[in-house]
């Protein structure tokens, strides 16, 4: 097979393109935009013709080693064939060094990377099979035949890996892999692959899916709508905010339903104004305007058309002028193209008008983003033509879309029919009329529609044995209510059971709490507080009885301490006064609490769990919300403690630092943990940006130990990667993908060198003197395996992060005592892990702070070697001064 230009442009936009291309007998007819781009093509190639004041041999010449090229000269539409090739050139220039330089002219105003790709890609084969001396080449673009230079090895990769999959194709018996692309728009083929696509459901038809999100749901065995409608999941808390789900819009695909996330609340104004702009993208051009202006008793509809660039403006100020006419209105548009179009063309108006765009701009909503976050509409894409569709709207020419609307308005500025005029103005307003058509929708949207459903309100089938069933049927849920252990014991079996109630009796009288008061104390005055008299006397008493715990060498004991106070009468100075300390008296003494909070935090109990401990072995009573008070106590009590720990660490010449989500409430808050050889300290963010970074750990000298998020990389300090993370990459990658023999080699080099590293590691410890052998060891590696030139993907991304890493891989050859990995993070994150897997319900960020100050002071006296509730009994503050004790 011959290497074409259609060939290489095909290969450049679809592989699936390229072979349908080689395979169809019969050339299918080609596509309006083709046609058009041809015409442009040719006009372009008539003015560069004229300006360069070529002469007819110059022109429309088949190449030969026999041809003399002159020096300083163009050549247009210039032929090279052989057995290999079958090219045609736009031009090419011959220098006074006698090297050649390959021209592409294109008729748009903007070069595309695929225009750089395409002319790189003739210049190679020119090259290989002809012998021609060509270092770069030119692309000519646009009305005023602008040039752009093409540095040829730049492109040298993309060159290759495009040579390889041409390459491909031709041995290619079944079609590649195919999706559906942006450049079907304008393919030929759309018909065919569209047809195929429908057929087997492919997710590409669904537009938010880029190619590695499908691919990722490919390795996970779904590959169809579908089949990716299965796996949504309701989400459990209902007010937290969450971005689109494909899974959702493929579940409205398949049961033909609306979903709904969250009713929309649209702002209603006495004027409603829908507007769409039609433009040329490669320009920078907009030259239609359409409005459709609503109130209650009236539409109206106007359009601003402009025939050339320097009307543009003109349109602008009348769109402009007709809405500063409206007192109150809202403007709807569908997209951000509208808008970024009022930004763009508002710089260039007078001031006056600028700050006209900008009340404009306010009182403007894009519709679509109701689309991307609260409504899944039962079609594949969220385009304006899809969803109108859906709600029954049509277009009065069948093919109108934005791309034809480019096409038409083309054919209109090469041959100026009104008629071309006349289609792009009605489909200009009838996307006006969709937009309102889809707005009316909106409004109208109700749960009482059968068509209509609340994903919220979505059950989700419980597969599990255990847990809670949820029936579709309400009267179910209330049968089943009624069906519990609990219930039944207490409300049913008592009545006809004599054996169960007198057990529920006697439960009862065990619950009750028996408080024996163990001491008194007196808390009268001996005298005035005031005037220091004795002469006083009593007039109200009262009680207040404090339970706390004992702590003795061989066990815990209640002990409940009676407080006698009240009023008291000075007969000197004729005041009464109150026992103040009575009032402060808590219930529960400073023990207890500390008891609690160790059970809590050291043990991962319940408050429901101590609780009943409390109950059961001391017959105290107390609660839930009593346990989280004690623990909001203690924490306070504690925080200066807390607060050293990180300023000691800071200080140190190691840190390991690591996240994990805590869901709080509707919000996806995450922990940091900062962690070294004798400390912890854990803090909650209530996002993942590590601006807080430099602040806390101010004056931070030493190793920073991570993963590889790069929020890290912002830190002015020495860091190492954890290799764990990256080996495990490696890993997972090469599981999937075992016959990329690059990748492969990769894997091996870096796994034989970290081996050796490990051995010395093993038998010597963290010394940088054994260590430092490793260093040549590790460039060898950069220089043979990573600095090479590879063609597959996936070893070019592994490049792209080893190179990225390099000075943060092998840091710990550099020092005494820093570890190769991150173990010590991600151990220290296992004790708020294993917590918030018991958490059953929602935690405030002000529960999840107290618990992580003592959590801190937990684990750093683990790794001290100190008793967690010993230190908290001593009544010490700082664990370092308690640990040398």
């Amino acid at each position: 097979m011959k290497i074409t230009n259609e060939i290489l442009y095909t290969v450049i936009h679809c592989n699936h393109k390229a072979f349908l291309a080689k395979v169809q007998e019969n050339p299918l007819p080609k596509t309006e935009f083709q046609t058009i781009f041809e015409t442009l093509k040719q006009k372009q190639l008539s003015a560069i013709q004229t300006k360069l004041s070529l002469e007819v041999e110059f022109q429309n010449i088949d190449y030969s080693s026999d041809l003399k090229f002159e020096k300083g000269k163009t050549y247009l539409q210039i032929s090279f064939r052989n057995s290999e090739v079958d090219l045609r050139l736009d031009g090419i220039y011959y220098d006074q060094k006698s090297n050649f330089t390959p021209i592409l002219i294109s008729p748009f105003e903007k070069v595309q990377k695929s225009d750089k790709l395409f002319i790189a890609l003739q210049a190679h084969y020119l090259k290989q099979n002809f012998n021609l001396k060509i270092n770069e080449a030119k692309i000519m673009f646009g009305n005023q035949q602008k040039s752009t230079k093409v540095i040829l090895s730049n492109l040298s990769k993309e060159v290759k890996k495009t040579i390889a999959t041409i390459e491909q194709i031709q041995k290619f018996e079944t079609p590649p892999v195919f999706y559906k692309i942006s450049h079907c728009q304008v393919c030929e083929f759309n018909p065919i692959c569209s047809e195929k696509l429908t057929e087997r459901d492919d997710l590409s038809l669904l537009g938010n899916l880029k190619p590695k999100e499908i691919e990722q749901k490919n390795n996970r065995g779904i590959f169809s709508v579908k089949q990716l409608s299965y796996i949504f999941r309701p989400k459990k808390n209902p007010y937290r905010r969450r971005k689109f789900l494909p899974e959702l819009k493929a579940l409205a695909i398949r049961e033909q339903k609306v979903f709904i996330q969250k009713f929309p609340e649209l702002e209603k104004k006495e004027t409603e104004i829908f507007f769409d702009i039609e433009g040329i993208p490669d320009r920078d051009f907009y030259y239609l305007i359409g409005v459709v202006v609503k109130t209650e008793n009236s539409e109206t509809e106007h359009s601003f058309w402009a025939d050339n660039i320097s009307e543009q403006q003109d349109i602008f100020i009348q769109f402009i002028d007709l809405l500063n006419a409206q007192n109150d209105f809202v403007l709807y548009h569908y997209g951000s193209y509208e808008i970024q179009a009022l930004k763009r063309i508002a710089k260039k108006l007078p001031l006056p008008y600028q700050n006209k765009v900008k009340k404009i701009i306010e009182n403007s909503f894009n519709v679509l983003t109701l689309f991307s976050n609260d409504i899944y509409i039962p079609t594949y894409t969220n385009g304006l033509k899809d969803i109108a569709n859906y709600l029954k709207f049509s277009w009065t020419d069948e093919k109108a879309s934005g791309v034809q609307s480019i096409i038409w308005r083309y054919n209109w500025e090469l041959n100026a029919e009104n008629n071309l005029k006349e289609k792009l103005t009605t489909y200009n307003i009838e996307d006006c009329r969709a937009l309102m058509k889809v707005q009316e929708w909106i409004l109208s949207l109700s749960e009482n529609n059968d068509k209509t459903v609340l994903a919220n309100n979505l059950k989700q089938q419980n597969i599990f044995k255990w847990g809670v069933t949820v029936f579709a049927l309400e009267h179910f849920n209330e049968i089943n209510a009624k069906a519990y252990f609990d219930y039944q014991r207490q409300h049913i079996f008592l009545r006809t059971e004599r054996k169960v109630y007198k057990a529920i009796s006697k439960t009862k009288q065990t619950a009750k709490q028996y408080n024996r008061i163990d001491k008194r104390i007196n808390l009268f005055p001996d005298k005035c507080k005031k005037c220091n008299s004795k002469e006083i006397k009593i007039v109200r008493s009262s009680k207040k009885s404090q339970i706390d715990l004992v702590f003795m060498k061989a066990g815990i004991k209640k002990q409940v301490i009676e407080y006698q106070g009240g009023a008291y009468f000075c007969y000197k100075c004729k005041k009464h006064f109150m026992v103040e300390n009575m009032r402060r008296l808590p219930t529960y003494g400073h023990n207890i609490m500390l008891w609690s909070v160790n059970q809590k935090i050291q043990y991962k109990l319940s408050s429901e769990s101590i609780v009943n401990v409390l109950k059961d072995s001391f017959s105290i009573k107390s609660s839930a919300t009593q346990m989280t008070h004690f623990k909001e106590i203690i924490a306070k009590k504690y925080e200066d403690t807390y607060n050293e720990i990180i300023k000691k660490m800071s200080r140190s010449k190691l840190i390991h630092i690591d996240e994990t989500i805590a869901r709080i409430k509707g919000i996806d808050g995450y922990v940091w943990v900062f962690a070294n050889y004798d400390s912890v300290y854990y803090q909650f963010r209530e996002t993942r940006e590590p601006d807080f970074l430099k602040e806390l750990l101010q004056g931070f000298k030493g190793v920073l130990v991570s993963d590889f998020y790069t929020g890290y990389d912002s830190l002015e300090c020495e860091q190492q990667k954890c290799l764990v993370h990256l080996i495990r990459d490696l890993n997972e990658d090469f599981m999937k993908h075992q016959l990329d023999e690059e990748f492969k080699q990769i894997v091996s080099e870096f796994g034989n060198l970290l081996r050796n590293i490990i051995a010395t590691i093993d038998k010597y410890g963290l010394k940088k003197f054994y260590l430092n052998k490793h260093k040549k060891e590790v460039e060898n590696f950069y220089k043979k395996v990573i600095l090479q030139e590879f063609e597959s993907d996936l070893a070019l991304s592994y490049q792209k992060r080893f190179v990225k890493y390099k000075e943060k891989l092998f840091t710990f050859l550099n020092h005494d005592g820093i570890p190769w990995n991150n173990n010590n993070a991600e151990h220290s994150i296992k004790p708020f892990a294993k917590w918030r897997k018991k958490i059953s319900k929602s935690l405030s960020k002000k529960n999840i702070e107290h618990h992580l100050i003592l959590l801190s002071i937990l684990q750093t006296c683990k790794y001290q070697g100190i008793n967690f509730f010993e230190f908290l009994k001593s009544g010490e503050k700082s664990i370092y001064e308690y640990s040398e004790k």
